[in-house]
């Protein structure tokens, strides 16, 4: 969906106050002009106006997820007009939306006669944007404002709680804006007359992989409650599976043991602002201002504070300026995600992981759960991690339908010394892939997609005329790499895949213009982090509550178990953020 964005307010952004116009002759060509440049999801175009002293105004239509690329988009566009000035950094948390309108910004400079070095040269007075923390005291303090944070805040304040919500990037959404999932659920109202989307099947399907039975049956119980309150408070529509495709007398049979499934039995989807968790992520932020929630972004929340009594009360955080501020409350809520982004953390629990990347597009380092050990809670699981196969270096994940050939792709997935070494698919061997540092995907002209030009757009998807000027892109060497080529090619011809049996269907040869990128295995979801009780209540080494602190989302382990069944991630964040909201209000209202 194409979308339009102008200057927005933000009440906790305020935009300096500087002079608006630059010296005559600044822009000797004035007047209107458009660019474009690629953005995450698609193309990004700015249209500026300009006189001969000013940027007078700026518009912008694309196609970036909603809650993310608007906020990034109104951010920069603010500190532009106002300071007139191009010296701008990305957003934190929407570097490819930031990215994509600076530089088309930039091109619109330069039709206008502009000087761009000379516009970054011109300073901003003081900071580009500056939070103002005129309310530091409410009743409930959540960090992160991702699926399972803003669920938590809007829930707990609906039932009369006052909330804060701090986010360390610019923008809210966090990590639940990557999935392309719905949300498992049982006993929605929507589900009526449903059977096999009944709590009981949904319970077997999650505790196949061994996730802790009071975590397991908290989620079950309040997953249609979650689906109802989203439709009730937002009017979101939610849609179920197509009953055609389940067999009524053995609806289970489609989870297999050996796939963290859930045949899509009960997953609920939501997909007016595109995905489910797009969808529920923007409802809840059209309704931020009106819900009495108070959100500060560019905050990196640091330590938790606690009372003489050992009761958590509050938090410590670092403003964008680099000053400190401290939150107080009743209660705390960590809904900071994962681990993905932290390298290190990864490869602490998985030495395996060494050459592992991330997929994900939060700053998620791992945070709430350091903070949370500090005050003695326990981590389960944190070795459990899933793992994507086929991440681009550069970009997150691709899914498998835009690889090149889909599923049962039909390039070539070669090593360091261009040699293919393994049997090319959505799973290819993970082992292979993460014992060197990247892997590359060969394929031919006719395998280019939407996706992968998008990808090419970014530079991410590289192309040449031959396999030596291919390989030479990639460090490759070129000699090895026609040769690979080559007898796959033969192979092609003679109807069987001389090295790893690839199925017939996929023989294809690699022929006209060749294309290729880097990959790598990404570090996908953390099934570990922070051991909760069916309350959300963080729990500590003796799996006793430590008072006033509560998690919510993939920052928690022992939902999950070994493997996260599809449709479990989401809901993870915004049903267990549905059951904090409950759980936080009632604790701090007295009820």
């Amino acid at each position: 969906m194409l979308r339009l964005v102008r200057i927005a307010s933000n009440a906790s952004i305020v935009i300096l106050s500087v002079p608006a116009s630059l010296a005559e002759g600044t822009f000797s060509n004035p007047g209107t002009y458009s660019a474009t440049a690629m953005g995450r999801n698609g193309e990004v175009t700015v249209t500026s106006t300009f006189s001969e002293s000013a940027i007078t105004g700026i518009e912008v239509a694309h196609e970036e997820t909603p809650t993310i690329g608007d906020a990034a988009i109104e951010q920069l566009t603010s500190s532009v007009l106002s300071n007139q000035s191009l010296a701008v950094d990305a957003v934190s948390g929407a570097t490819l939306s930031s990215g994509a309108f600076i530089e088309a910004l930039e091109d619109c400079v330069e039709q206008a006669g502009g000087d761009v070095d000379a516009l970054k040269a011109v300073p901003v007075q003081g900071e580009e944007t500056k939070v103002v923390y005129d309310v530091t005291d409410a009743d409930i303090i959540i960090v992160g404002a991702g699926g399972a944070g803003m669920t938590a805040a809007m829930k707990a304040a609906q039932e009369g709680a006052s909330v804060i919500v701090i986010e360390k990037s610019g923008v809210i959404g966090g990590n639940s804006l990557c999935s392309q999932m719905g949300i498992n659920a049982a006993g929605a109202k929507v589900q009526e007359g449903l059977p096999y989307a009944s709590a009981e099947l949904l319970t077997k399907a999650q505790m196949q992989w061994g996730g802790r039975e009071n975590l397991v049956a908290a989620y079950v119980e309040n997953s249609g409650k979650t689906i109802d309150w989203f439709s009730e408070t937002y009017g979101v529509e939610f849609k179920g599976p197509d009953g055609e495709r389940v067999d009524p007398s053995d609806p289970f049979a489609s989870v297999g043991e050996d796939h963290p499934s859930g045949g899509d039995l009960f997953m609920m989807r939501a997909d007016a602002a595109g995905y489910t968790a797009n969808t529920l992520i923007s409802v809840m932020s059209e309704s931020l201002d009106g819900a009495g929630v108070k959100l500060y972004v560019n905050t990196e929340a640091t330590e938790l504070t606690c009372d003489d009594s050992g009761r958590v009360n509050g938090v410590k955080a670092k403003a964008a300026d680099g000053s400190e501020v401290t939150f107080t409350g009743k209660a705390v809520l960590l809904a900071t995600g994962g681990f993905g982004q932290n390298h290190d953390m990864v490869v602490s629990y998985r030495p395996d992981l060494q050459y592992a990347i991330t997929d994900e597009t939060a700053p998620t380092t791992g945070d709430g759960i350091v903070m949370a050990q500090a005050v003695g809670a326990k981590t389960v699981d944190m070795a459990e991690m899933q793992l994507f196969p086929h991440v681009p270096v550069g970009d997150t994940w691709l899914p498998p339908m835009a690889m090149p050939g889909g599923f049962m792709t039909t390039a070539l997935f070669v090593n360091q010394d261009a040699q293919r070494y393994t049997t090319e698919g959505f799973d290819p061997s993970t082992e292979g892939t993460l014992a060197q540092e990247h892997a590359f995907v060969i394929f031919g002209e006719s395998d280019m997609n939407d996706d992968l030009k998008k990808l090419e757009a970014r530079g991410l998807v590289k192309s040449a005329d031959t396999a030596e000027e291919l390989a030479a892109l990639f460090g490759l060497d070129g000699t090895a790499l026609a040769e690979t080529i080559e007898k796959w090619n033969a192979d092609c011809e003679n109807g069987a895949d001389s090295q790893f049996e690839r199925l017939p269907f996929t023989l294809k040869k690699i022929e006209g213009k060749l294309y290729g990128y880097a990959f790598g295995v990404g570090a996908h979801y953390m099934m570990g982090g922070v051991l909760i009780n069916e309350k959300t209540q963080v729990l500590n080494q003796d799996e006793q509550v430590i008072p006033g602190l509560y998690a919510a989302g993939e920052v928690t382990g022992g939902f999950h178990g070994t493997k996260r069944v599809d449709g479990s991630g989401t809901g993870d964040a915004f049903v267990f953020g549905y059951v904090a909201g409950n759980a936080l209000a009632s604790e701090v209202l007295g009820e």
